[in-house]
């Protein structure tokens, strides 16, 4: 069955880059992407990356990756993604986050910023992450409010993303706990949302 958010994506995809944003946006997600960067990392994974919005900061900050894949449901939002960012290094995927195709301990790095409360089943996104993710690994979420506000919004909206909720960042901190992550940061004030954690070594 197609996921419902799919083809709203891809309804949104060529007005996405021009919908309103904080006027501090881009510093925002510069340091979201800097503050995320695990050094030395070759292979790095954007969930739910839509038409690019880290992909500036990541081909600067991770200058040594030789692969980032952009990893979306929509696949309008990577057309736009592709026609703004041609380049050899950086590989496009339209699927699911619930099943990634990718094999176990690839990434060194994966991003998922601003798309955590789109997955319907969490926790099986989380343990795929994780399970795609090389120990010593990653993970870092992000978003430009706070869980409580991003969740008003949701539920002013109408559609399939009205019921989406991100779950607090001390919350979501204790669920990667649970997966074997340490080294965990969770941050969360009105217009600021940053969880990082590291996948535990073996």
């Amino acid at each position: 069955m197609t996921n419902p958010r799919q083809p709203y994506f891809n309804g949104l995809a060529l007005e996405w880059d021009y919908l309103p944003a904080p006027p501090d946006a881009a510093v925002r997600i510069r340091n979201f992407v800097e503050r995320s960067n695990a050094p030395g990392a070759l292979r790095v994974l954007d969930v739910g990356c839509g038409t690019g919005v880290l992909l500036p900061y990541l081909l600067s900050y991770c200058g040594e990756a030789n692969c980032v894949v952009e990893f979306d449901l929509a696949e309008a939002m990577l057309r736009v993604n592709s026609a703004k960012f041609p380049g050899g290094r950086i590989g496009r995927v339209c699927s699911d986050a619930q099943t990634l195709p990718f094999t176990d301990e690839c990434f060194d790095l994966v991003l998922c910023f601003g798309v955590l409360p789109h997955l319907d089943e969490k926790a099986v996104a989380l343990r795929q992450i994780f399970r795609v993710m090389r120990p010593g690994g990653v993970f870092c979420v992000g978003h430009l409010m706070s869980s409580r506000e991003l969740n008003d919004f949701h539920r002013s909206l109408s559609g399939p993303v009205a019921a989406d909720s991100l779950p607090p960042a001390d919350l979501l901190a204790e669920s990667l706990r649970d997966l074997g992550a340490v080294d965990i940061c969770a941050e969360e004030n009105h217009d600021w949302y940053f969880v990082r954690a590291v996948k535990a070594a073996k």
